[in-house]
C-alpha cells in the first residue's frame, strides 16, 4: 500500500483552493481531481526532461508529458532558444507577422505540397470545429458523421451534444450528429444510404486502440467523393508521433482537411488545420465571394508559439527523433509486458494501441475494465516516482534510466493489483475512483 498523504499536503492545499477559483481546478477536464487517485500531486511546480516536481518537492518522471503535447521534453534547450529569439523581437502585432508567414510556409512545405493552405489556432477544439463550418460551408450540407469510437473531438456543442455532458446544448443541434464505429463499413455505408443527400463530412482519428482493416479508409473516401462530402481526418494525438507527417503517411491516406495540434510545439499553444485550396479559400476575403467567418483568434498566430513549432518540427526531422522514440517504446513495452507475465496478471493488465502511445488496459477478476483497478495501480506507481494516467507516451527524454526506473516501479507496485484481485481493491486504494470524464451527473 502506498505511503502517508502527507507528502503531498502542499500540492494538495493548493489544489484544493485552485478549485474555488476555476471551474473543476484545471483548464482541461483531464487534468482534474476527479481524474487521479487520492495520493496524487495536486499541483506541479516544474519541469526538466522527462521529469516533474511538484509543491511539495517529490519527483516523477512523467508518462503524460502534458497530455502528450510535451514531444520532446519539459523545458527542452533547442525549443527555448527559438523561443527566446522570438521574445525579443515582440510576439503579437496589429498586422499578420513574418514569423506566421514564415510558419505557414514551414508547415505545408513540410507535408510536401498536400494540402495548400493553413490556418493556425491555440487549440484542438479551434480546428476541427472550424473543419466542420468548412465542410458545412463547402458541401452546402448539415450533417456530421464522426467515429464515436475515438473519445474526444471538441468541446463545441457539435461534438459535446453527443456525449452524457450534454448539459447547456440546445437539443436542435444534437441530431445532425451521426456516429458510427470504427472499421465498421457496414455501419457507416448504412449511415450514408440514410442521410447521404445531406452529410457534410466524415471526421476520425487515423487511429485509436486498434488498427484500420485493410478496406477501412478506402471505404470513407469512397462514400465521401460518391455523396459530395468531405473527409477529415484528426490527427491531434496522431500527428507527429505515429510519423513526422502524421498517420496519415503510415496508412496513405489523403482526406481534404487535417487537423493538427499536441506534439508540434512541444507544449507550447500551436494547432493548425490544413487542407485543399477551394475548400480552404471558403474562410479568405475574395470579393464577391460570399463570406465565411471562419477562424478569427487574437492570439491564433502568437509568433513565440509558432517559433517553438518551427524548432520542435525541425529538432525531430533533423534527429530521427519519432523512430527512435519507438524503438525505446518497444523495449519498454517488451519488458513491462514480462514483468507482467511473471506475476500471473496477462488477462488483467495489457498494453494496447501503437508503440507511439500505449494504453494500459487494467481489468477486475471477472476480466472487466475495472477503475478502482486502474486507480489503484496509478496510486502504487506514483508512489513509487512515476507521474502516470494509463498511457506510455516514451518521448526524446524517456532515456534508458527513466525506463529502468520505469521498471522497477512495476515490479513493487504489481504485487499489489495481485493482492487486490483477491481482496478487492477497496482495501488498498486511499479515497475514490476516478471517473470517466464523459458522465452525466459528477
Amino acid at each position: 500500500m502506498s505511503q502517508p498523504s502527507d507528502r503531498y499536503h502542499l500540492s494538495r492545499q493548493a489544489q484544493m483552493h485552485y478549485q474555488t477559483l476555476v471551474p473543476g481546478g484545471a483548464h482541461t477536464y483531464s487534468k482534474a481531481a476527479d481524474q487521479f487517485p487520492y495520493l496524487a500531486p495536486g499541483m506541479i511546480a516544474r519541469g526538466q526532461g522527462a521529469h516533474v516536481w511538484d509543491l511539495d518537492g517529490n519527483e516523477y518522471i512523467d508518462w503524460s508529458m502534458g497530455l502528450t503535447s510535451v514531444s520532446l521534453g519539459h523545458a527542452y534547450e533547442p525549443v527555448l532558444a527559438a523561443v527566446r529569439a522570438e521574445l525579443e523581437k515582440g510576439l503579437n502585432f496589429q498586422r499578420p507577422s513574418q514569423t506566421e508567414y514564415e510558419a505557414a510556409q514551414f508547415i505545408l512545405n513540410h507535408f510536401g505540397g498536400k494540402y495548400d493552405m493553413v490556418k493556425f489556432a491555440k487549440n484542438g477544439s479551434t480546428v476541427t470545429t472550424a473543419a466542420i463550418k468548412l465542410a458545412r460551408g463547402y458541401t452546402g450540407k448539415s450533417h456530421v458523421v464522426y467515429c464515436r469510437s475515438h473519445p474526444f473531438f471538441s468541446y463545441d456543442d457539435w461534438f459535446i451534444g453527443t456525449t452524457a455532458c450534454d448539459k447547456g446544448i440546445p437539443s436542435a443541434g444534437k441530431s445532425l450528429a451521426l456516429g458510427f464505429d470504427y472499421n465498421d463499413t457496414d455501419g457507416l455505408t448504412q449511415i450514408f444510404a440514410e442521410h447521404g443527400d445531406d452529410i457534410a463530412c466524415v471526421i476520425l482519428e487515423p487511429m485509436n486502440g486498434i488498427e484500420p482493416t485493410p478496406n477501412f479508409f478506402p471505404v470513407i473516401q469512397d462514400l465521401c467523393q460518391r455523396y459530395g462530402a468531405l473527409f477529415i481526418l484528426d490527427e491531434m494525438i496522431t500527428g507527429f508521433k505515429w510519423n513526422i507527417r502524421g498517420a496519415q503517411a503510415v496508412y496513405d491516406i489523403t482526406p481534404d482537411l487535417a487537423t493538427w495540434g499536441k506534439g508540434m510545439a512541444n507544449g507550447f499553444s500551436a494547432c493548425a488545420l490544413t487542407g485543399r485550396r477551394e475548400i480552404m479559400q471558403q474562410g479568405g476575403i475574395e470579393a464577391g465571394r460570399e463570406r465565411l467567418f471562419l477562424i478569427s483568434t487574437t492570439h491564433g498566430a502568437e509568433t513565440v508559439s509558432l517559433a517553438a513549432m518551427m524548432a520542435t518540427i525541425s529538432e525531430m526531422e533533423n534527429n530521427g527523433i519519432i523512430p527512435d522514440n519507438h524503438r525505446r517504446a518497444a523495449v519498454l513495452k517488451y519488458e513491462l509486458e514480462a514483468l507482467i507475465a511473471a506475476h500471473g496478471l496477462n488477462d488483467y493488465i495489457q498494453l494496447r494501441n501503437h508503440i507511439a502511445m500505449l494504453h494500459t488496459h487494467t481489468c477486475n477478476r471477472a476480466g472487466n475494465i475495472d477503475l478502482g483497478m486502474k486507480t489503484l495501480l496509478m496510486q502504487e506507481l506514483i508512489a513509487r516516482g512515476l507521474l502516470w494516467q494509463g498511457i506510455f507516451y516514451t518521448t526524446w527524454s524517456h532515456g534508458e534510466a527513466e525506463i529502468e526506473q520505469t521498471l522497477q516501479a512495476f515490479a513493487g507496485a504489481l504485487p499489489v493489483y495481485r493482492q487486490a484481485l483477491e481482496d478487492g481493491w477497496e482495501k488498498y486504494l486511499v479515497g475514490n475512483p476516478v471517473k470517466p470524464v464523459f458522465r452525466k451527473v459528477n
